[in-house]
């Protein structure tokens, strides 16, 4: 390629190329060009194009335009281009066919069009005298060379009279030239604008990341760039605060926009700027009516184009470029794309600057962060040496800068601590964390206890490169650990104390000796009292401390209120307590009092200080809790032994009183003298109902108060009293301060020492015998276990009297006959009659070992299974047995869980007879003379609705003995009866097993085995119904 301007002509050309192909040479000149992909070879292919003008340039003379823009001959016959005219009329490059004379004998409208001619001027004319200019230029000379040497060509040059490019090619024929051309006007100017944009950007690129300059230097070149680029005077960088633009950086020579002049934003072209968002251009302001803004007034610009800018995303200022005249030209979207892009480089640079600026500061806060903490920060590299450390390692070693730098890491440390601190260096070296204590030792010799910890440096392959170390003083800990591990001694010592006055002592002594206290003093808390005492002291007299009461002094409001207490200036109060001190803390010991220390110190306590004494506080607490805890169950261990002793012999005295007692006045007198000889009681009595008055009276008493008792009876259907409340509802009565009030107890305590009393019933099953009361002389005597043991013996003394009545009737000549019916169908017996309609009687009674009774039943007019059958299904027998059936009379065996029969033989009763019939049964019982049978009928009453008394008779009964027993047995029996039975008995017949069989105690007697055994049976039945019945 070649780009040259023709010497003789306005053309420059910028590209001609000859192809292979050829034609015949010519004098001729002529050009085109293929586009919109109409390439010449399209067009014309394989030279029709330009073969067909050079075959209508040999047509014959006299050949002439039809007037259409195409050759026709004399003829009228159309030119061979002719039928290739309606294809290069379509095709939107320009054809021109010229003959050897450069006459035009063909082009289209297209052509015409890009040579801003007539078509039918030049159709036809000599392209010289139609087109003057041609002759002089490139495009000429580029069809001239076509034509003269034959071979297609290709060109690309610029037509001056048209301010054109014009690309195309042209194609010589025989001849003539056919030229296809195309205006590239556009594309050269779109081509000059990528090539002034890419120099421009080379520009703007190089001066940015030129290393040589700094930012300020870079941002001054690229205003520069700008005002070349854009043929302006003064390009500047401006700041915009509030209301106000400063001008950052500028290129020209305006004195308000220099560097550091600032302006009020409402006088500049900037708030328009701001305003709009984006580009703001102005070419002529003057034209463009800005002549009465504050801005041209201010500064006197005829143009300006400046675009905001913002960094970090926060508005920043602006940068404009203006020219005191206005432009040429108008700014057009090009300049303000390149405004657009010049401002991301500001922005690019002024971000960098404002992060590179974050990054100073904060390189120097870290730096002064670092150097700041009181820790040891270093780093060390594979030699061993120091290479970055802070300034907390030169204060504490003492070493200067100059010293620590080249100095190895262990060169620090004590010399008996290196090998652990190297092994604990070899494990970072690996990878690892560790952490290490050891001895700093400075330069004058010291060494100070630190905890060295390390981790490893990487580079970006990730090899540990380095160790980064923190150090940190662990004095304070060490102390803090030790004081701690003497306050665990001091916990298990406390919690060993026998009391806590012994807590006391020693929480003194381990605030003294252990936690370097140099005064203290504990208090404990008397309930009693109300009063804190002084319990234990260090460094003052226990004489010296007063007894204060809660709330009274610092001890007494730390305990009332439950919080700690420190005092930096001391007090009298402080000074009184712990002495001449510097400083006093109080701590609340829970419930049980406080704790106080003191120190001489000037520096007073520190947090640790505090924190030792509430653990102190806090263990003391628990020790006296503990310690309290122990002497009350030691107490009450003891008391629970005194008790159990007094209860033990008590119990056992009592027991025997009640198995030698063969009366109940026996029974009666020999247990209230016991009870009233144990304490706590002062005074003890029984007293027995009298159901006919409704009223209970005393009946034995015995105790060193010697109340008067015996004058007073209670009634029993008096509520809210405590004998007959006891007596009615079977259950204890307590009565404390028993001799306050007019009432009756008022009277019986009267000035005797008692103030308690405690009444419990004499309840054996259904029936209650009467009341067992003791009087104490302190009303705490009567306690729950107290009341425990008095039940107890209550319920043994009802057991025994039972014994004693039911044993009672077995004796008596005195009895009483009662009789009564009882209808109520809850009654076994009358749903047994009811239930197999028959009569049926008791035949006996018997009581098994499981605590079932066992009834024999007889029974007639009913048939036996039929009674069976009723007996099993009733709810309240357990089993039935038919033992023997003779026709309408039977004997059944039933057992039952209770009976009627049980309930009075328990209350000392003899049942004697019972029979059944119709669903009503009839008892006859038989009780001591001295029995209440009223009550007995109640009893009856009171489980059996319903029941009617049928009889009441006294009577006296004869008193059997053995031998009238025996002379009885005796006439029943005969001979031969008596002699059999006492053959059988001495001859060991009911021996097990038996030494003797019937066959031989027949023998004996003479007679047969049947007549023996006839006799025998005959005499047990004799015996049984004397025993029995």
């Amino acid at each position: 390629m070649r780009c040259f301007r023709h010497r003789q002509t306005g053309w420059r050309s910028a590209r001609r190329r000859s192809r292979g192909r050829s034609a015949p040479a010519r004098s001729a000149d002529g050009s085109g060009a293929a586009a919109d992909g109409a390439t010449p070879d399209a067009v014309a292919a394989d030279g029709a194009a330009a073969d067909a003008v050079a075959a209508d340039r040999a047509t014959p003379d006299g050949a002439t335009a039809d007037g259409t823009g195409r050759l026709v001959t004399d003829g009228g016959r159309p030119s061979t281009i002719e039928s290739l005219e309606e294809p290069l009329e379509r095709v939107s490059d320009g054809f021109l066919a010229v003959d050897g004379e450069w006459q035009v004998t063909y082009l289209n409208e297209t052509a015409a069009d890009l040579l801003s001619a007539s078509r039918e001027a030049l159709l036809g004319a000599t392209l010289p005298d139609a087109l003057p200019a041609f002759t002089d230029s490139g495009f000429h000379e580029a069809c001239r060379d076509a034509m003269a040497s034959g071979t297609e060509t290709t060109f690309e040059e610029r037509y001056e009279p048209l301010e054109q490019w014009f690309e195309g090619t042209a194609y010589p024929s025989a001849d003539g030239l056919s030229v296809i051309f195309r205006s590239v006007t556009e594309r050269k100017r779109m081509r000059r604008e990528r090539e002034q944009r890419e120099m421009t950007l080379e520009r703007l690129n190089g001066i940015a990341s030129d290393l040589t300059l700094d930012r300020g230097a870079k941002i001054e070149r690229l205003l520069a760039a700008g005002t070349d680029r854009l043929g302006t005077s003064h390009g500047f960088l401006t700041r915009i605060e509030g209301d106000t633009q400063e001008i950052v950086s500028a290129v020209g020579d305006h004195p308000a926009l220099q560097p550091g002049e600032s302006a009020p934003l409402s006088t500049a072209y900037c708030r328009h700027t701001l305003r709009e968002g984006e580009a703001l251009a102005v070419s002529d302001a003057l034209a463009e009516g800005w002549a009465d803004d504050p801005a041209y007034e201010q500064f006197g610009l005829g143009c300006y184009l400046g675009v905001p800018i913002h960094v970090g995303g926060e508005q920043y200022g602006t940068v404009c470029f203006a020219d005191s005249e206005p432009r040429r030209s108008r700014f057009d979207r090009r300049d303000e794309t390149f405004i657009e892009l010049l401002a991301d480089w500001l922005r690019h640079l002024l971000e960098q600057r404002a992060y590179e600026r974050e990054l100073e500061e904060q390189r120097a806060f870290t730096e002064s962060l670092i150097n700041s903490l009181p820790d040891l920060l270093y780093a060390f590299d594979e030699s061993g040496e120091v290479v970055r450390w802070n300034n907390s390692l030169e204060a504490v070693t003492g070493y200067g800068p100059q010293e620590v730098e080249g100095m190895e890491a262990l060169s620090f440390i004590a010399p008996e601590d290196r090998e652990a601190v190297t092994e604990a260096i070899s494990g970072v070296w690996d990878g690892e964390q560790a952490s290490v204590e050891a001895r700093i030792r400075t330069r004058d010799g010291e060494e100070i206890p630190y905890e060295l910890s390390g981790s490893p440096l990487r580079d970006e392959t990730g090899s540990v490169v380095a160790v980064a170390g923190v150090g940190r003083d662990v004095t304070e800990r060490k102390a803090h650990r030790e004081r701690l591990s003497n306050l665990l001694e001091t916990t298990r010592s406390l919690m060993q104390a026998r009391d806590r006055e012994h807590v006391a002592e020693l929480a003194t002594a381990a605030a003294r000796d252990l936690l370097g206290f140099d005064s203290s003093t504990v208090r404990l808390y008397d309930n009693d009292a109300k009063t804190l005492v002084p319990a234990a002291a260090t460094g003052r007299s226990l004489a010296e401390l007063p007894v204060t009461d809660v709330e009274d002094g610092p001890p007494g409001e730390v305990f009332a209120s439950g919080e700690s207490r420190l005092t930096a200036t001391p007090t009298d109060a402080d000074v009184a307590e712990l002495g001449d001190v510097t400083a006093a803390m109080y701590y609340p010991m829970g419930v049980h009092g406080t704790i106080a220390v003191g120190v001489t110190d000037p520096d007073g306590f520190d947090d640790t200080d505090e924190q030792v004494l509430a653990l102190l506080a806090t263990s003391a607490a628990a020790a006296c809790t503990r310690a309290k805890r122990e002497r009350e169950v030691r107490e009450a261990r003891e008391h629970t032994e005194r008790t159990l002793d007094r209860v033990n012999g008590l119990l056992q005295n009592t027991v025997e009183e009640l198995v030698q007692a063969t009366t109940r006045e026996e029974l009666e007198t020999g247990v209230v003298e016991e009870l009233a000889a144990a304490d706590p009681y002062a005074f003890a009595w029984i007293g027995q109902p009298d159901l006919a008055s409704e009223t209970l009276s005393p009946t034995a008493s015995a105790g060193d108060a010697a109340l008067p008792i015996h004058g007073h009876s209670f009634p029993l259907a008096q509520g809210g009293e405590p004998v007959s409340d006891a007596f009615r509802d079977g259950t204890p009565q307590i009565v404390e301060d028993v001799g306050d009030g007019d009432g009756p107890w008022g009277d019986i305590a009267g000035d005797a020492d008692v103030e308690a009393l405690l009444v419990v019933p004499l309840v054996y099953k259904d029936a209650t015998y009467g009341v067992l009361a003791v009087f104490a002389e302190s009303a705490d005597a009567v306690d729950e276990r107290e009341r425990v043991v008095v039940e107890a013996i209550g319920r043994a003394v009802a057991n025994a009297i039972n014994a004693v009545e039911r044993g009672r009737i077995l004796d008596a000549t005195e009895i009483i006959e009662l009789a009564f019916a009882v209808g109520d169908p809850d009654l076994l017996f009358n749903r047994l009659s009811a239930g197999a309609d028959c009569r049926i009687e008791s035949a006996g009674i018997d009581y098994r070992s499981d605590g079932n009774v066992r009834l024999y039943l007889t029974a007639t007019g009913v048939d036996a299974a039929d009674l069976l059958d009723v007996a099993a299904n009733d709810a309240g027998v357990r089993d039935a047995t038919l033992i023997t059936e003779h026709e309408d009379e039977c004997l059944l065996e039933v057992i039952v869980a209770e009976s009627l029969f049980a309930m009075l033989t328990e209350y000392g009763a003899a049942p004697r007879g019972a029979t059944a019939e119709n669903g009503t049964t009839e008892f006859t019982v038989e009780l001591p003379y001295e029995a209440e049978a009223r009550e007995l009928f109640e009893l009856v009453e009171d489980r059996y609705p319903g029941t009617e008394l049928l009889g009441y008779h006294e009577r006296e009964r004869a008193v059997e003995t053995r031998q009238d027993f025996k002379a009885a047995l005796s006439d029943r029996l005969t001979d031969r009866q008596e002699t059999a039975l006492r053959t059988a008995f001495l001859g060991g017949f009911f021996d097990w097993p038996r030494d003797v069989d019937g066959n031989e105690l027949a023998e004996a007697m003479d007679i047969s085995r049947p007549t023996y055994h006839q006799h025998l049976r005959a005499a047990q039945a004799k015996v049984f119904e004397e025993l029995f019945e």
